[in-house]
């Protein structure tokens, strides 16, 4: 899509013709428009070229320049570049905005599952199932499930940055991740990003840029998330989540670390989990169990320590660590 908005819509005031034809596109593109229902693709294409016509060569320049620095995700997450916003777009102008949505979210939601898109580049679904593999584990909590590539569905694909903030990044596959109900549809929702916003009666009083963890990330190692966990009371079946505090402490990643936390509802989940009947059951039915049988404390958080990962042991280790402490 970097064609058509690079090299033609937002080209449109250098190009003879009027009204935006497929002939503009260069062949190998043109059925990827021709052949997805005219609603999704072509009309907000021929919209966007005719409104772009009349724009100046300041307002193209900065949409150009969106264009290439909202599919730098990596770049965004580290706070190195800023994107730009349909916000932004609707200043220059509010129409164009408009259709640039609708173009961007019919392309993901319909034309990416017809045939003359996943004959070219693959379905949504194969590229999920090689994502996750046969790993279960949500990769933004840690400790809820996501399905693996033997189910016949998929769990949910989550732009990173979201759509209704971020244009020209619908189809991205670095800002694709995939991610548990929880994570999607009960604490991230449509949160943006790499801005934190408050409001005050539906009004935007602060908008503050923040860095964050890019999903994709190739440092080796991967940043190390600590989870402290300190209770206020002895252990009980009634804990709530105000009888512990919680800590996420990764060094040189504060500020990551804390839009982690904003963004998916991190300390919250992890308290609600540590309160939990199963924690509990876990505590007395094996913790307890493995001490009673000679195990020492410290012998048996190295132990969750060589597979922190897997079934929650990282938080399991927190918990049992927190308990140890308690004095």
């Amino acid at each position: 899509m970097n064609h058509l908005f690079l090299d033609v819509i937002f080209r449109a005031p250098y190009i003879g013709q009027d009204i935006f034809d497929i002939s503009l596109v260069l062949p190998k593109y043109a059925p990827l428009i021709n052949e997805v229902n005219h609603e999704y693709l072509l009309n907000p294409i021929k919209e966007c070229y005719s409104i772009c016509k009349t724009l100046s060569k300041e307002n193209l320049k900065a949409l150009k320049r969106g264009v290439h620095q909202n599919n730098k995700i990596r770049l965004l997450c580290n706070g190195d570049l800023a994107p730009i916003e349909y916000s932004d777009i609707d200043i220059i102008s509010s129409p164009l905005s408009t259709q640039i949505k609708i173009f961007f979210d019919k392309l993901y939601d319909e034309a990416v599952n017809k045939a003359v898109f996943y004959h070219e580049y693959g379905k949504v679904d194969d590229y999920y199932k090689s994502l996750v593999g046969k790993s279960r584990t949500c990769r933004c909590c840690g400790i809820n499930k996501v399905l693996i590539k033997f189910h016949s569905k998929r769990s949910a694909l989550d732009h990173y940055f979201p759509r209704n903030y971020f244009p020209f990044t619908s189809i991205n596959t670095n800002n694709l991740l995939p991610i548990c109900d929880t994570c999607n549809s009960k604490y991230k929702l449509g949160e943006n990003t790499i801005y934190e916003i408050i409001k005050r009666n539906s009004r935007i009083i602060s908008k503050t840029r923040k860095r964050t963890f890019y999903p994709f990330s190739k440092i080796n190692p991967y940043p190390k998330i600590d989870v402290e966990i300190t209770l206020n009371k002895a252990l009980s079946e009634d804990m709530i989540p105000n009888d512990m505090n919680i800590n996420l402490v990764s060094i040189g990643y504060e500020e990551q670390v804390q839009s982690w936390d904003r963004l998916f509802g991190i300390k919250e989940n992890y308290l609600a989990e540590c309160c939990s009947e199963e924690m509990y059951m876990y505590y007395e039915e094996q913790y307890v169990a493995d001490l009673n049988f000679g195990k020492t404390h410290n012998e048996y958080i190295e132990a969750l320590e060589r597979n922190r990962v897997g079934d929650m042991n990282f938080l399991k280790a927190a918990f049992l660590n927190g308990i140890n402490n308690y004095v």
